[in-house]
This record gives C-alpha cells, structure tokens and sequence, in this order.
C-alpha cells in the first residue's frame, strides 16, 4: 500500500481545518462588535480554536509537510520547499511571539476594563494588524504549495 496519498490528503486536511479556523476568527471579531455583551465569549472561542484546534493542526501540517518531502519527488533544496518552509517559521514565530501574547493580554483587558477600554483597543489593533500578516505568510504558503514555482 502506498502511504504518500493518504499522507498528502491528511496534509490537505490539517491545512483546511487550521486555514478554516483562522478565517473564522475574524468573523468572531466581527459578531461580538456588533453584540458587545459576547465579547468575552467570543475571545474565549478563538483562544480555544487557536490552542486547540489551529495551532495542532499548523503542527500536523510541518510534520505531515517533512514526511512528503522525504517520502515523495520534492526536495528540501527546492526554491518553493525552502521559502515555504522559511515563511512558515517566521509564521510560527509571529504566532508565538505576538499573536498568542496578544490574545492572552487583549481577554485579560477585556476582563479588567471591558470593550472601552484603551487597554482593550490598542490590543484589538495589534492583534488585528498581527492577524492581517499572518494571514498574508498563511497565503504566500499556499501559494506556493500549490503553484510550486521554480
């Protein structure tokens, strides 16, 4: 039986499922401001998502990439495999660093002083410019997954 097909259709997977749940937080965001009272509830979700869901699925899918690598025609030395790879540190390390962080102050804000806060607001614009660039890393590797250039 041959393994790579079915390691490249759970790769595919684990990338809707953490792709997917990224796209939804910003419909999260967008409920809770038009219906303040949810705002904690609507945070606590994404947090969930993120630690739960999309961060395991992101790790599934580094594991999952190395094994189709070493299994399959592609090599690490090509150009699309190496930026790829490269983009995908530097998400996980945005992710990591700022995003994560970020999430966790902007609920604690959140709790302490509400929605109108100035604490509130000045995290709800990080996290929102931090997401726009995560999103724009999470695109270029999709890009490249499937254009494969070079």
């Amino acid at each position: 039986m041959e393994f790579y097909p079915w390691i490249k259709t759970l790769h595919v997977l684990f990338a809707i499922v953490a792709v997917g749940a990224n796209i939804t937080y910003s419909v999260w965001i967008a409920r809770a401001a038009r219906e303040p009272a949810h705002t904690g509830y609507a945070l606590q979700g994404i947090k969930f998502l993120d630690d739960r869901i999309t961060n395991p699925a992101y790790g599934g899918l580094l594991i999952l990439g190395i094994l189709l690598v070493l299994g399959g025609p592609w090599e690490f030395t090509e150009v699309w495999v190496a930026v790829a790879i490269g983009l995908y540190l530097v998400m996980g390390a945005v992710a990591f660093t700022m995003y994560s962080p970020t999430l966790t102050k902007l609920i604690a804000a959140y709790e302490a002083n509400g929605a109108e806060s100035a604490e509130f607001a000045a995290l709800s614009g990080r996290s929102r410019i931090v997401g726009i660039v995560l999103a724009v890393i999470v695109i270029a590797i999709i890009v490249l997954m499937v254009v494969k250039p070079g």
